[in-house]
C-alpha cells in the first residue's frame, strides 16, 4: 500500500490525480499482487533453493529504491503521449515490477513455515492477515504523515532498504557478496544521486507532496520592460498545473498584469458592491481573489481544503490575516456553516480538475441557502465551452439553470486555450455586462444536469483536462530553465 501510494503520487505530475490516474494505478497494484501471488506460488512448489526468499525480498526492496528514478526517465519519455496509454505503461513500469515481487512473498513465506499440509490453511490466513494489517498502517502512515512531511524519493528509498535489509544481512552471512554487494551499491547510488542539486533560473520556493499532490512555489527571473527594480513572478503550481500568479513588479499602467486575468474580470464586476459585503471563497490558491476582495474593503471568508493551499497563500503570497481561512471540505462548510454571503466565489480545481460533489444541483441548492437576498456565485472554470470538450462547462451552466438560478457566462479570452470561463449566477438580476456569452450560442441539449447519484463531471471534463495538463507540461519542457526543475521531492 505505501508503494501504491507513492506510485500514485510519482504519476500526479504529469497525470493528475483523476479518476482514470487512481483507476490505473489500482488497477495496476492489484495486477502485480495477483500474478506475483502465482508465480511466487509456483516457484514455492518448483524450487528447492532456500535463499529464494531472501533473492524475492531483496529484489522488491531494489525496486522499490529505484522507483523515483524509473518514475522520472518513464515520465520524461511518454508523459506527453496520450493520457490513458501513457497512465497504463507509465504505471507497469514504475509499480508493476515492485509490487510484482512484494506479491511473490506471502506464498513463499507460507510454504516456508508450513510443516504439516494441515496447517496450511491457518498458516495462510494468518500471513495474509498480517499483510493486510501492515498494508493498513502503512496507509496510515504514509498519507497522514510520511509522504506530506518527507516527500516521495526519500521515504522510497528508506522503504526499499527497510524491506531489504534483513535479506541482505542474511545473504553477506551465507557468502552470497555478489548479490548484497549489488544491493548496497545501489542503495548508495540512489542516495548519493538524490543529494545532487539542479540548475535553473527558476527559485523553487516551496516543494511538498500531500492532500492534493504535489505543491510547487516557483520564482521566476522578473521580466517587466518598465520596471527597473530587481524581483521575481511568483507562481503556484498543483501537479504541475498553474493555480496563481503574482507579480508584485508588474506595471499594470503599461498593461502588465499582477494575477491571472479572470481575477481582474471578477474585480470588475463586482466594483458596484457596497464595502460592507461579506464574501465566501471555496478554493483559496494563493490568494489572489482574496487579496483583491479585502482591498475593496469586504469582509472575506475562504474554505480550502489543503492546510499547505492555506499556508503558501499566508507565507509566500502574503494573504492578510484578516482573511478568515476555513480548512474543510467545500461541500461540508456548505452544508454545516451557518452564515450567509453576499458574494460566494467557487474557484475550486484539482490540479485541472473542478470537484465533481460540489458542482451538482444538490450542491448548488445548498449554496442557494447561504445567499443573501440579490446575492451572486461566481464560478472560475476552464475556457472550453463549444463541442464535446466544452461538455463539463455547459453541464455546470445548466445545472445553475436547473437549480433556479439566473446564469450569465463570458470568457476571459478569445482563445479557448488561454481562457477562462466565469459563470455569474443569482436569483435575482444579474449586473449587466455585454461581454456575456449569448444564450442562443450556448448548445445545452447534450449537456447534463449534474448530480449527487451521478458523479459525471470528472468524466465529461476529460477532454478539456487532457488538453490543459497538455499544454501545462509542455510549457514546462520548452523552458529550459523549467525543465531542469525536480519532477517531485
Amino acid at each position: 500500500m505505501a508503494t501504491e501510494l507513492l506510485g500514485a503520487k510519482m504519476l500526479a505530475p504529469y497525470f493528475g490525480s483523476s479518476l482514470y490516474v487512481w483507476a490505473t494505478v489500482l488497477a495496476i497494484t492489484l495486477g502485480g499482487l495477483a500474478a506475483g501471488y502465482f508465480v511466487g506460488g509456483l516457484i514455492s512448489y518448483k524450487s528447492k533453493n532456500p535463499f529464494t526468499l531472501f533473492y524475492v525480498l531483496l529484489a522488491a526492496g531494489a525496486f522499490t529504491v529505484l522507483m523515483p528514478f524509473t518514475s522520472k526517465i518513464v515520465l520524461w519519455a511518454i508523459g506527453m503521449h496520450s493520457l490513458i496509454p501513457s497512465v497504463i505503461l507509465s504505471s507497469c513500469c514504475i509499480l508493476f515490477p515492485p509490487v510484482f515481487m512484494m506479491g511473490m512473498v506471502s506464498p513463499l513465506i507460507i510454504e516456508t513455515i508450513t510443516t504439516d499440509v494441515k496447517e496450511s490453511g491457518r498458516a495462510a490466513g494468518a500471513i495474509y492477515a498480517i499483510s493486510t494489517v501492515g498494508g493498513i498502517i502503512a496507509t496510515f502512515m504514509f498519507g497522514f504523515y510520511i509522504i506530506p512531511t518527507f516527500g516521495l524519493t526519500i521515504p522510497s528509498i528508506i522503504t526499499g532498504i527497510v524491506l531489504g535489509f534483513i535479506p541482505f544481512l542474511v545473504l553477506l552471512m551465507k557468502k552470497q557478496v555478489i548479490k548484497s554487494a549489488g544491493f548496497f551499491l545501489l542503495c548508495c547510488w540512489a542516495f548519493s544521486v538524490n543529494s545532487a542539486g539542479y540548475s535553473s533560473n527558476v527559485k523553487v520556493v516551496y516543494n511538498q507532496e500531500g492532500l492534493l499532490g504535489q505543491l510547487l512555489v516557483l520564482d521566476y527571473p522578473h521580466y517587466s520592460k518598465h520596471s527597473t527594480q530587481k524581483g521575481n513572478n511568483r507562481w503556484l503550481f498543483v501537479n504541475r498545473i498553474s493555480q496563481s500568479m503574482w507579480d508584485s513588479l508588474a506595471d499594470e499602467t503599461w498593461g502588465e498584469e499582477k494575477y491571472f486575468p479572470y481575477v481582474y474580470k471578477i474585480e470588475e464586476y463586482v466594483d458596484s458592491f457596497p464595502k460592507s459585503t461579506h464574501a465566501l471563497l471555496l478554493g483559496l490558491g494563493g490568494g489572489s481573489i482574496a487579496r483583491q476582495l479585502d482591498k475593496k474593503g469586504f469582509s472575506v471568508d475562504v474554505c480550502e481544503l489543503d492546510k499547505r493551499i492555506a499556508y503558501v497563500a499566508r507565507h509566500y503570497f502574503y494573504l492578510p490575516e484578516r482573511v478568515t481561512i476555513t480548512v474543510d471540505d467545500a461541500r461540508h462548510y456548505i452544508r454545516t456553516c451557518t452564515k450567509k454571503y453576499d458574494l460566494i466565489v467557487l474557484d475550486m480545481f484539482k490540479g485541472e480538475e473542478p470537484p465533481n460533489h460540489v458542482f451538482t444541483q444538490e450542491s448548488l441548492e445548498e449554496l442557494k441557502l447561504m445567499l443573501n437576498p440579490k446575492g451572486t456565485i461566481m464560478v472560475n472554470g476552464l475556457g472550453y465551452l463549444d463541442g464535446p470538450i466544452g461538455k463539463s462547462m455547459r453541464s455546470i451552466y445548466k445545472t445553475f439553470i436547473a437549480s433556479g438560478f439566473n446564469v450569465k457566462v463570458l470568457s476571459t479570452d478569445s482563445d479557448p486555450d488561454q481562457a477562462n470561463l466565469l459563470f455569474f449566477a443569482s436569483t435575482g438580476p444579474l449586473k449587466p455586462d455585454h461581454n456575456y456569452i449569448a444564450e442562443n450560442k450556448i448548445d445545452l441539449n447534450d449537456a447534463v444536469v449534474l448530480q449527487d447519484e451521478y458523479p459525471v463531471l470528472d468524466i465529461l471534463n476529460a477532454d478539456a483536462a487532457k488538453r490543459w495538463r497538455r499544454m501545462s507540461i509542455s510549457a514546462f519542457y520548452s523552458d529550459e530553465n523549467q525543465r531542469s526543475l525536480p519532477v517531485f521531492k
